[in-house]
């Protein structure tokens, strides 16, 4: 009796064979990404305090210079550190608002996805650095490379600490540590320029003879740590 009602549901709920399957299946795959799309995309994620913040430096840069304003070089030089703790923070948004598995399930890794968002933030720095550099140069009568290397230096140790304290157990647990970072190269940077003469001028002279080497140096390691933060944000998440 059993047997027979199965058989009598089977004949009533008799499922069809599945018509075209393989064409519908076709019909919905996902469009092709190039890359620039992606990182298109990827640009409308960033908060706009990041967009503001670098339009506000070179406001400032070019207010320094139509008025004159002799330490327009190291008050830039002093807010350059934050703009690489803004730059780690934003690239790892998705850790700290509890995305990562989200992100890690989608289209694009979130590799790709953390990679992307770090060549929009160099992009926006390269830019902000290459509007303010001949600016300053012009209005106080330096070298363009020279301003350029001062300015980029903070820049870049800040990055390079910040990146290799966010894959720390402190960095892992503190949101803000590229922050407090960021606040200890400027306040050295300013202890250095305003109550440190001779080590700034010592400073000036080796960035004359070395700065691009130090510079490029520099450079080197940040794209170093970048390329760890990016092979292990998956394994960090």
């Amino acid at each position: 009796m059993k047997n027979e009602w199965k058989d009598m549901l089977n004949d009533a709920f008799y499922a069809p064979e599945a018509v075209k399957k393989k064409e519908f299946l076709r019909s919905i795959r996902q469009r092709e990404m190039s890359s620039f799309e992606m990182i298109w995309q990827q640009a409308a994620y960033i908060r706009i305090h990041v967009w503001i913040f670098a339009v506000m430096i070179i406001a400032f840069a070019v207010f320094g210079a139509a008025t004159g304003l002799g330490s327009t070089q190291h008050i830039i030089a002093m807010i350059m550190p934050f703009t690489a703790s803004f730059s780690v923070i934003e690239a790892q948004r998705s850790k700290w608002c509890g995305m990562t598995e989200l992100e890690m399930a989608t289209r694009f890794s979130l590799r790709s996805v953390v990679l992307a968002r770090m060549t929009i933030l160099g992009a926006v720095t390269f830019v902000v650095l290459c509007v303010i550099s001949p600016v300053i140069s012009v209005a106080f009568d330096q070298g363009a490379v020279l301003t350029a290397v001062r300015i980029l230096i903070p820049y870049l140790v800040t990055m390079i600490i910040s990146l290799e304290a966010e894959r720390s157990v402190i960095g892992r647990k503190t949101g803000y540590c590229p922050l407090m970072i960021a606040a200890v190269v400027s306040v050295f940077i300013y202890w250095m320029a305003g109550f440190e003469t001779r080590m700034l001028l010592r400073y000036l002279d080796i960035l004359e003879s070395w700065g691009i080497l130090i510079a490029l140096g520099l450079l080197a390691l940040t794209f170093a740590e970048q390329w760890k933060t990016i092979n292990n944000v998956e394994a960090f998440a």
